[in-house]
């Protein structure tokens, strides 16, 4: 893990302490919501947030199409936000933009002013390195043994975007222990 995986599950880890303990026996998965801050893909952050068996109740009662839409569909989730990592102006973005610089990940706006093609590849491979490195936060929230504290047993993390696709399904997969997301992929794919 690099300096920025490993702030990241430090900041995750202190968010997830600071859940009302109340609503933690509620609490059925965790969100990664994965966004780029004003549409640059140079500046990508992580949302951290939950959703409860409550407000599944509550969204197949009122808006969703079904229980399962309810429960996976991220426009029907609480909506909270636990913590922003990679938000510009903090030690997030920063560890986040000295690791891709040194994985060669980075261009400038005249650079992209000159050659956006090239810019806009660079920039699917910036998206893709952060995506893996959500993962691999997962993974390492997951191995350290943090989420299983804190809930009193395994809790998949669902990385994604607002739109659900194979991949998402797939990085969600990697992302936790075997089969422990498999009902949020089945419901990806087999939609």
């Amino acid at each position: 893990m690099n300096d920025f995986e490993k702030f990241a599950c430090t900041e995750i880890s202190n968010a997830l302490a600071g859940i009302d303990a109340a609503a933690v026996p509620d609490i059925y998965a965790l969100s990664f919501f994965v966004d780029d801050v004003d549409g640059d893909p140079r500046y990508p952050w992580l949302q951290l947030g939950y959703n409860t068996r409550a407000q599944v109740a509550a969204s197949t009662a009122s808006a969703a199409s079904d229980a399962a839409e309810a429960k996976w569909n991220f426009a029907f989730w609480l909506q909270n936000e636990l913590a922003f990592i990679g938000e510009p102006g903090t030690a997030g973005r920063q560890l986040l933009e000295q690791a891709l610089k040194a994985e060669g990940l980075w261009y400038s706006d005249e650079e992209e002013a000159g050659d956006f093609e090239r810019c806009m590849q660079v920039a699917d491979r910036i998206t893709a390195y952060f995506v893996d490195a959500c993962v691999r936060i997962a993974q390492a929230l997951h191995a350290s043994g943090a989420i299983e504290a804190r809930f009193g047993h395994p809790v998949p993390i669902i990385v994604h975007e607002l739109e659900y696709y194979d991949q998402i399904a797939m990085q969600t997969a990697a992302a936790n222990p075997p089969g422990l997301a498999q009902e949020f992929v089945d419901w990806v794919v087999n939609g």
